[in-house]
């Protein structure tokens, strides 16, 4: 073992096991964050009002600082835009503002500082340490870079401060040591067209040692089928008479197909974010059978939890970085919901998360439900939005976002709608949508209805324009309804149950089924 790697061995063991304390005493870690945050922001508007000097413990919290959300939340954050330095929901100066999907509604731009950002950042690090610490030979990956998808870092301003997306900032922020092994530079994360930005990718992908890939999953993928499949003849153009060339005919089938495998045969770490990578993981391992899947629950409100071990299904939470609470799912609409302790939850029952962290958040909404899969360690899967989502590729379309796209497409092509419900679907391990939809004027041009239907939907759903544009979302499809799916929800339910415009495919068989 060389000298350089014995150092990284070292320093891996040594923070590993902080992590194996962090899960051996949750609990304990959890409370000494919330103390932490709570001291540390004593003097804020928002501390000074719930007397945040007068907490001594996660009892005191709950009975004097009350739930909140978003809208509760929005008489500060504008304090904050007019005075970034003015102490209103952390100590810490606003250095960035991170622009959100606006799922629930308008896109939000939330405040981010130093001391939260360097918890994120070693909250999600914990991942790929616990990855290698748990193997001396995944030492490797040291020895090459992860390549990150991430998005525009600037986009706007808001009274000199700039604001982005998180995917972005956050590694922009990574630390010194952790940043030397990322891929690639911030210019990549901000360009704006899609077809140069996976260019882009393409490049790095083939000059760097890569021995790992982060991303939202179904970015990621895309990515490695446009490797795989459409961009080998212009790779092999671009790096003629380059040190590149010969490794790339070499991973040159006859068709001029790429051979991932080969390309990268160090690529041993796959970190997904931003949905469910289960339905994905199958084409992952017969693609790159050498490759260990993780992955990570990650916000614009923080880092929340990460899978750090191979051998559980789930992510376990990060109480380093976060103080959790949690709401039965059946009290959510509740206006005084029961609140739970981390220590209270029980396994196999969905809550609504509850997070406390240095970013500002304070008994915060976020509006995630999970299911608690183990207890020991607190281990959360099936992150959904609250409300009705659907998220494919990270684009978390909502009934709004259809709603006002259906409306759109009815508009431009004079199409009379008797009935619609949009599903998402996979199908050959492609991802899309299908609008299936039953019309008074049956003659109307399909591919001109869907195409009104998607140029909205980009209009009013950035992500939505970029997992489709990268191809990490399939072509929606309008079906034809033979009888109307909302008659079913009737009879199944009530005269009061509203249309099923937004549905998984999953509900759309049992719908069929009358199950």
């Amino acid at each position: 073992m060389s000298i350089k790697k014995r150092l990284f061995s070292s320093m891996i063991s040594r923070k590993y096991k902080y992590v194996e304390h962090m899960l051996d005493h949750p609990w304990e870690t959890a409370v000494e964050k919330l103390l932490q945050v709570l001291k540390r922001n004593a003097s804020t508007v928002y501390g000074k009002r719930f007397h945040f000097d007068t907490v001594r413990s996660p009892e005191d919290y709950s009975e004097k600082v009350p739930l909140t959300d978003s809208e509760q939340l929005r008489p500060y954050l504008k304090m904050v835009y007019e005075n970034p330095r003015g102490a209103i929901l952390t100590r810490d100066d606003v250095i960035w503002y991170l622009q959100t999907s606006g799922t629930t509604g308008r896109p939000k731009r939330l405040p981010v500082n130093r001391a939260g950002l360097r918890d994120v950042s070693n909250a999600s690090v914990m991942v790929g340490l616990s990855f290698i610490a748990q193997d001396e030979a995944r030492l490797k990956m040291l020895n090459g870079v992860t390549v990150v998808f991430g998005a525009a870092t600037e986009l706007d301003h808001i009274n000199g401060v700039p604001v982005g997306y998180a995917s972005g900032v956050f590694i922009k922020f990574l630390g010194r040591f952790n940043r030397q092994f990322v891929r690639p530079t911030e210019d990549v994360f901000n360009i704006q067209d899609m077809d140069r930005k996976m260019e882009a990718y393409a490049e790095v992908l083939v000059k760097e040692h890569v021995t790992g890939i982060q991303g939202i999953t179904t970015l990621s993928l895309a990515l490695i089928r446009k490797m795989q499949n459409d961009y080998g003849p212009w790779l092999l153009r671009r790096f003629k008479g380059t040190k590149y060339e010969n490794r790339l005919t070499a991973a040159m089938n006859d068709d001029g197909t790429i051979d991932v495998e080969t390309l990268w045969p160090d690529l041993i770490y796959f970190l997904g974010m931003g949905i469910d990578s289960s339905p994905y993981k199958q084409w992952i391992k017969e693609t790159l059978p050498q490759t260990h899947i993780r992955e990570l629950y990650g916000a614009s409100e923080g880092s929340l939890a990460g899978q750090l071990f191979e051998d559980i299904d789930g992510m376990q939470l990060f109480p380093c970085a976060n103080y959790y609470e949690f709401i039965p799912e059946n009290e959510i609409d509740e206006q005084e919901p029961q609140v739970l302790p981390m220590t209270d939850v029980r396994k196999g029952h969905r809550y609504e998360i509850v997070i406390t962290n240095l970013l500002g958040y304070y008994r915060y909404r976020m509006g995630d439900l999970v299911t608690i899969a183990k207890t020991d360690p607190l281990t959360v899967c099936n992150v959904t939005r609250r409300g009705k989502i659907v998220n494919l590729s990270g684009e978390k379309v909502s009934e709004a976002h259809v709603s006002t796209a259906i409306t759109a497409a009815c508009l431009k092509t004079g199409a009379e709608l008797m009935d619609y419900t949009v599903y998402g679907k996979i199908e050959n391990g492609l991802a899309h949508y299908v609008i299936a939809a039953m019309f008074h004027n049956p003659e109307i041009d399909p591919d001109e209805f869907v195409g009104a239907f998607e140029e909205t939907m980009k209009t009013i759903n950035e992500e939505f324009r970029v997992v489709r544009e990268t191809g990490a979302l399939g072509p929606t499809v309008l079906e034809e309804m033979k009888s109307s799916y909302y008659d079913k929800v009737v009879r199944r339910r009530s005269h009061q149950s509203k249309p099923l415009s937004l549905a998984t495919e999953a509900e759309i068989a049992r719908l069929l089924r009358g199950s």
